[in-house]
């Protein structure tokens, strides 16, 4: 499934950010640097949203960044920063953002690649399967949340 990360609508999971004067930079907008700030803070919550009771504990690490800027913002304002699932696979998954300003403009989106580590080793290792199918649900919904 191929998706438009510029699209609001396939978003079921967002989070509204304020736009910090500290985020200037000295061109007058938002450093770039901010926007992956946002767009993490969207991943993490989102990942956090979806793990449910009940299934095996994991962890994930950033393994790949991959991110298209489209426009400026600029302070003060307010960003809404979106994340879903994209694709699952055997140790490794691939969450999707779109960065919109306060017009709901799309200003950034950003493919995430996080790799399932295990905490012993601190080597990348296979997801669980019962991990890995609740992924499979959310990647595969349409919005990355399931119904």
């Amino acid at each position: 499934m191929s998706l438009d990360l510029t699209d609001r609508q396939i978003y079921g999971f967002a989070t509204e950010e304020h736009l910090r004067f500290a985020d200037v930079d000295a061109n007058g907008h938002i450093n770039n640097g901010a926007f992956l700030q946002l767009l993490e803070n969207a991943r993490v919550s989102y990942l956090r949203a979806i793990v449910r009771p009940g299934l095996p504990r994991f962890r994930v690490v950033v393994g790949r960044l991959e991110i298209d800027f489209r426009r400026q913002m600029f302070f003060p304002g307010r960003a809404t920063a979106c994340a879903r699932l994209l694709e699952v696979h055997d140790r490794k998954c691939v969450v999707g953002h779109g960065l919109f300003d306060g017009d709901g403009n799309c200003t950034a989106v950003l493919k995430a690649t996080m790799v399932s580590l295990n905490e012993q080793t601190h080597r990348s290792t296979p997801f669980d399967p019962a991990v890995r199918a609740a992924l499979e649900r959310f990647a595969a919904s349409k919005d990355g949340l399931e119904t």
